[in-house]
């Protein structure tokens, strides 16, 4: 992975990243097929309100590992609308 830039210790961030509609056919097969997201720290998961993308991204900051997978996300056209990360994960 090409971890987000900074001096400070990195420590893997767990959290989830939520859209607000499903992604449609073309933004699956981007996310399929997407160079930047085959290093696997960005999953895609079916539930029953839609999909979900478990995420676990090497980072100085929660911030900076959440902006680095919306980022990712968003170069294949799948817009976040929603964050959650256990509290463990933000103050472990």
């Amino acid at each position: 992975m090409s971890s987000p830039g900074s001096t400070a210790t990195a420590r893997n961030w767990t959290f989830v990243l939520y859209t607000e509609r499903r992604p449609n056919e073309r933004e699956a097969d981007a996310f399929d097929h997407a160079a930047a997201l085959a290093g696997g720290e960005i999953g895609w998961e079916e539930d029953p309100s839609g999909v979900r993308f478990p995420c676990t991204v090497r980072a100085a900051s929660a911030r900076e590992a959440v902006m680095w997978a919306v980022e990712r996300l968003a170069g294949v056209g799948v817009p976040v609308s929603d964050v959650r990360m256990p509290l463990t994960s933000a103050f472990g």
